[in-house]
């Protein structure tokens, strides 16, 4: 925690963070839409419903990560509960419950999310999000008896470099989709960038923004060295990825899909800075 705390500082740097950088939904992670709610978090709060969890969480909400957490939480309780009283029966049932919720849920995005929240200059979330994913990760690996595939959780990834009439606005919206890119870029990183090659990027959405930059890019002759940089972070992302599929290795088939995206997007920006440089 910061020395002195202050709490509207801190009320302040949470708000920047989760409203304006980071959106820690299910729905926003593994969507194809960028859109937060949806059919996803309605099976969150059916699910968490189902697990027991009966909590006063609104159906907008649920698929937030600390909502999420929160129910894994409780499932966790529950089985110490059990265990204390010898019910040995219903402490495997609430592990068995675990393994669901983390499987059909945690395990498909959070990770994304909180390698998101750890390169985002706010050294307090950064530090909590390293805690929570190690703690995350570490309690599905030791639930987990065999490492099993499972089913495509990801959406399909459209060639878009193979449509003639792709521009830069279709390039900015797959590259700001995490699901299809395999990255995270907010709209802080995206404001980095700007200034690391004196480019105005503009205000508004991240993807306005991220346009902008591409556009002025252009302009500038600053293309290339900008998609240079692009191709350093998906290679950063991958190194990321591959970490805790070392070091988590039951774990690894749910990160493993991430780590691809984030190698095809690599691959994506190389053709664009060929291009561009050709040009």
């Amino acid at each position: 925690m910061p020395q002195p705390f202050i709490a509207d500082n801190a009320a302040a740097n949470h708000h920047e963070l989760f409203q304006f950088n980071i959106f820690p939904y299910e729905s926003f992670f593994l969507g194809e839409d960028g859109l937060v709610g949806g059919d996803v978090t309605a099976v969150v709060n059916q699910h968490a419903f189902q697990l027991g969890w009966q909590t006063a969480v609104t159906n907008n909400q649920a698929d937030h990560l600390g909502h999420e957490l929160a129910c894994l939480a409780f499932l966790v309780a529950q089985e110490a509960e059990a265990s204390e009283s010898n019910q040995l029966a219903a402490a495997n049932d609430w592990q068995t419950k675990q393994q669901f919720f983390l499987q059909n849920h945690l395990l498909r995005w959070a990770s994304t999310c909180l390698l998101a929240i750890q390169q985002q200059a706010n050294p307090f979330f950064a530090e909590l999000a390293q805690v929570t994913l190690n703690l995350l990760l570490s309690h599905a690996d030791e639930l987990a008896r065999t490492a099993s595939a499972p089913p495509a959780f990801l959406p399909p990834v459209p060639d878009i470099l193979a449509n003639d009439k792709t521009g830069f606005k279709e390039i900015a919206h797959f590259l700001l989709l995490p699901a299809l890119s395999g990255i995270y870029l907010s709209r802080d990183t995206i404001g980095q960038l700007g200034r690391q090659f004196d480019l105005p990027r503009g205000f508004g959405s991240r993807e306005t923004m991220l346009l902008n930059l591409l556009r002025t890019a252009v302009q500038y002759d600053a293309l290339p060295p900008l998609l240079r940089t692009l191709q350093e972070m998906c290679r950063s992302w991958q190194t990321g990825y591959q970490e805790l599929i070392s070091q988590y290795p039951k774990t690894a088939l749910f990160i493993q899909p991430w780590q691809a995206r984030a190698a095809a997007t690599e691959q994506m920006v190389l053709a664009l800075m060929e291009s561009s440089i050709a040009e």
